[in-house]
């Protein structure tokens, strides 16, 4: 498996597209990444019964945020 599919399987887009459009936000801009995570989180919450694989992509997004951003997580 190729990184792009890697990362349209995990993520629903490029990771490049999905960070770019992180820190573009006003969220981001005004709260932080944490702000961001979070809000994944929650949207994976609304829509995990009727759409689980969407519900994975937000986990993984909020995942990648943690990583990114030196969240205090170690990735291994």
């Amino acid at each position: 498996m190729s990184n792009l599919q890697f990362e349209m399987q995990a993520y629903g887009a490029p990771k490049a597209d999905v960070l770019e459009s992180i820190t573009d936000s006003i969220t981001f801009k005004l709260s932080g990444p944490g702000m961001i995570a979070a809000s994944y989180l929650s949207d994976a919450q609304e829509v995990l019964e009727r759409d689980p694989n969407a519900a994975r992509q937000y986990i993984n997004i909020a995942k990648l945020i943690m990583f990114e951003y030196e969240l205090g997580f170690n990735q291994r």
